[in-house]
């Protein structure tokens, strides 16, 4: 029989070692912050203390059970330090339409921590996760016959979910609280057995709050709420780097709270799963044991794809709500929100590494495949749609004036590519040449490769006159050292032909080029990646001394031959199909340039993406299939053809989006969830793409 006195957000797991006294005061907190208005909506309850009191009552024990499974999966030997956690923080659901999430040292009597989560960006986070799980299949060879058709069904439903979600918000205070699909899923839940492990409603729910505590969770075990003196965590980027790039200490800070969800949340998938399936015992478990080490790898498997997924729709539900807070007014807001959204970068890397890295020799090479990097273009396709195409498109709260912070914020890839940046790391590797040499010796591999990467820095930092003298003193030494046919010394032959190209000596780098390539197909064969490496460079350099047929030949002919030794989805080929678009065009074969680009995207992006050539002709024929079967009026063809609007704006076709958007307007849009103010935002659209198509148009003359 259940407690009854017992505090719906007390811990299971960790019962003995939670403090009663703080989590009174985390009551006490949420109380503090509840807007009554939103709660009404909420909860249709107009009592202000009993819309609180309920949703209370039902968030807070989600929120603990999540906490809950991230601390109970710290390793057995950090026992101590979840128990200790456990025992100093409390976490609840701000009863608001935040979208911040808070920590913060709690000011009442209880020694700890409070964390409020923003339930807003958890609800987007988790919205945009299940609809690109449900809208982009990750196995699409292994789905029945038709499931095309189901799939542009869900593409355009999470679509649409996602603009109604973003006026819904825009409008608080006006309407009900955003109800998308991942909420109609959590409340008609499937039969029992439907969902596998982590991979139901309710587990990307999870997964989005288990993102919002576990970064905040990271600044508490990190230290970073105690005086800097006090702080033992080692920070994401060294204390060189980090100043090099423009980032403060606080950012430093949650970058690596950042870093930390991705673990976090794939601990808490894996953990929740082992704590429910011991592994088997005894003499007979034989087959028992073999089932269960071959159900971890694929619950592993599918917790690093959820655990990824949700990572990267965080930063896209903040990009989202950065945009509508900047259409608000509240700049302040939207500034923090989109400097956090600009961190992704660093992320998505961090994950790759850690994917690669750490679980694939753990658990093996499937948990990071170019099956997986295809796929995570594809959700990064569709997520910068959302923030780029749709939110235009649907906002009722345009803004004319353009976010000053939003010209200054550079992606970490752009500040780290900045000279003077380049410059003060190659200095910096030049002291740890002079350890390594006294350390190691002149002639170790890992000296040697040292003086290649300051030669590398300086060639990124356009010093291209430096970077050629250490890589022509280093060639001496490494032919010395490791001979003329090593790869190594080859590869150093290499990088100095394309630097006297791109110094300006474009004649001298081809022929430097021809030798190469001489020296490597003797030593490697014709299909060897650093002879068609160096075949490309070979290729560009011609276009570039003016032979711009003969390059496109050239490319022609090495696309072919990367595509048979590399495959068709290699970035390498996947670049020399861009090469030989530019080429073409140069040339003015424009039919030619156009079929290499659409060449390089379809193999680039799996197929119904933002990004993939083929989407907007396929929906265009589902349009017109659709129009046929049901009738123009039928809610499903509206939504076919609104969404098909979005998609022409984006691929620039001006005068088919206006269209598209008229179109909309001959019939009832009120199944579509759409009132008269998105009526509005439809003739606005209208008068937008054709104010363009007409702007386009050549002038009579």
């Amino acid at each position: 029989m259940p407690d009854e006195g017992r505090d719906p957000g007390r811990s299971i797991l960790f019962d003995r070692y939670q403090n009663p006294a703080l989590a009174a005061e985390a009551r006490e907190m949420s109380m503090a912050f509840a807007d009554y208005s939103y709660l009404r909506r909420l909860s249709g309850e107009d009592d202000p203390d009993r819309a609180w009191e309920a949703h209370f009552a039902h968030t807070q024990p989600q929120v603990r059970r999540v906490l809950d499974g991230l601390l109970g999966t710290f390793p057995p030997e950090e026992r101590e330090r979840a128990e200790a956690l456990a025992g100093s923080v409390e976490a609840f659901a701000l009863p608001s339409a935040a979208v911040e999430s808070r920590v913060f040292e709690n000011p009442g009597e209880a020694t700890g921590y409070l964390i409020g989560i923003s339930p807003i960006a958890v609800q987007l986070t988790g919205e945009i996760a299940w609809g690109l799980n449900g809208a982009h299949p990750y196995m699409a060879k292994a789905l029945p016959k038709g499931w095309e058709a189901a799939t542009m069904h869900a593409q355009e439903s999470l679509a649409l979910s996602i603009s109604r979600y973003i006026r819904d918000l825009e409008g608080a205070g006006e309407g009900p609280v955003p109800m998308g699909m991942l909420n109609l899923a959590m409340t008609h839940p499937a039969g029992p057995g439907k969902w596998s492990h982590g991979r139901g409603p309710r587990d990307f729910y999870d997964a989005a709050t288990a993102f919002a505590l576990a970064h905040e969770l990271a600044h508490i075990d990190n230290g970073d709420l105690l005086p800097a003196e006090n702080r033992t965590t080692t920070a994401l980027l060294s204390q060189q780097i980090a100043p090099l790039l423009g980032i403060s200490a606080e950012e430093n800070e949650e970058l690596t709270a950042d870093a930390a969800t991705f673990t976090s949340c794939f601990n808490y998938f894996l953990g929740t799963w082992l704590m429910l399936n011991e592994r088997p015992t005894g003499i007979l478990g034989v087959l028992k044991r073999l089932q269960w080490k071959a159900q971890l790898g694929l619950t592993a498997w599918h917790s690093a794809r959820r655990a990824t997924e949700a990572c990267e729709a965080y930063y896209s539900a903040i990009a989202v709500l950065s945009d509508i807070s900047f259409r608000r007014g509240d700049d302040d807001a939207a500034s923090r929100l989109m400097t956090t959204a600009m961190r992704v970068p660093f992320v998505q890397f961090y994950v790759q590494r850690m994917r690669e890295e750490v679980l694939a020799p753990s658990y093996g090479p499937f948990m990071w495949t170019d099956e997986d990097v295809l796929y995570r273009k594809a959700h990064h396709s569709w997520r910068v749609h959302f923030v780029e195409d749709l939110l235009p498109q649907t906002s009722r709260h345009q803004r004319a004036d353009l976010p000053d912070w939003l010209a200054s914020l550079k992606t970490p890839g752009e500040l780290a590519k900045q000279p003077e940046v380049l410059t003060s790391v190659a200095a910096d590797w030049q002291g740890k040449i002079a350890d390594l040499e006294r350390e190691k010796g002149a002639d170790d591999a890992e000296t040697l490769s040292a003086r290649a990467h300051v030669a590398h820095l300086l060639s990124e930092a356009q010093d291209f006159a430096g970077a050629v003298a250490v890589l022509e003193e280093l060639l001496v030494d490494v032919e010395r050292v490791a001979g003329a046919d090593d790869r190594g010394t080859l590869g150093i032959r290499h990088n100095l032909a394309w630097l006297r190209a791109r110094s300006g000596d474009v004649a001298g780098g081809i022929a430097a080029f021809r030798e190469l390539l001489a020296d490597q197909e003797r030593a490697f064969g014709p299909d060897d990646p650093e002879v068609l490496d160096t075949r490309y460079e070979l290729a560009w350099l011609q276009g570039e001394s003016g032979d711009v047929d003969g390059a496109a030949a050239a490319f022609a002919e090495l696309s072919a031959d990367y595509e048979r030794a590399l495959g068709p989805h290699h970035a390498a080929t996947l670049a020399t199909r861009d090469s030989l678009a530019h080429w073409r065009e140069t040339a003015g074969d424009a039919p030619g340039a156009a079929a290499a680009s659409v060449e390089a995207r379809t193999s680039q992006y799996p197929v119904l993406c933002p990004d993939h050539p083929g989407t907007l002709p396929a929906y265009e024929a589902r349009l017109e299939e659709m129009e046929r079967r049901l009738g123009p009026g039928d809610p499903d063809v509206l939504t076919t053809r609104w969404f098909v609007a979005v998609l022409r704006g984006k691929a620039g076709d001006a005068a088919g989006a206006a269209a598209a958007y008229a179109g909309l307007l001959d019939h009832d849009l009120r199944p579509l969830g759409f009132d008269d103010e998105d009526l509005r935002l439809i003739r606005d659209n209208v008068t937008h793409w054709q104010g363009r198509a007409d702007r386009s148009e050549p002038t009579a003359g």
